[in-house]
């Protein structure tokens, strides 16, 4: 009979998390970076430049979904283990223009396999451009073998 892993992994620190997060080509490519974590949280920026902007002058949506999917990413491999995302929704609720976007992510829920949490994306002056939530399924393996 396989013995069950703990719920509560030791924590990553957040160097340790950059690091693991710099093999992510996509987020790198975009400019995004991981300027915070802690258990079952992490906080991710990026300053628009115009290669972030739509044919209508406004942050493209799809970078304001990859910097909330990138804080998701970040808190949900806080406690260690591998996760990916089994689902995921985004509401855009103000258009973004200029200047550096944060998104703020937070646990909600975990247990052994799966995790639920909330992140919002916010502009300059603290106002949220969307609201995302997701959901993850917590693997077995460690991000850093030997560490466990």
């Amino acid at each position: 009979m396989k013995k069950p892993r703990p719920i509560h992994d030791p924590q990553v620190s957040l160097e340790e998390l950059q690091r693991y997060f710099a093999k992510d080509a996509f987020a790198r490519l975009c400019g995004i970076e991981i300027c915070d974590a802690g258990p079952g949280y992490a906080k991710t920026r990026v300053r628009v430049e115009d290669r972030h902007l739509n044919g209508l002058q406004m942050t493209h949506g799809g970078v304001l979904f990859t910097l909330a999917d990138m804080a998701f990413a970040v808190a949900a491999h806080t406690r260690g283990r591998s996760a990916v995302a089994i689902n995921t929704t985004i509401s855009f609720v103000k258009a973004g223009k200029a200047g550096t976007l944060t998104a703020e992510a937070k646990e909600i829920s975990r247990n052994q396999k799966l995790a639920t949490y909330t992140v919002q994306v916010t502009d300059s002056a603290g106002d949220v451009l969307a609201l995302f939530q997701g959901m993850a399924y917590i693997k077995a393996e460690h991000i850093y073998p030997g560490k466990e």
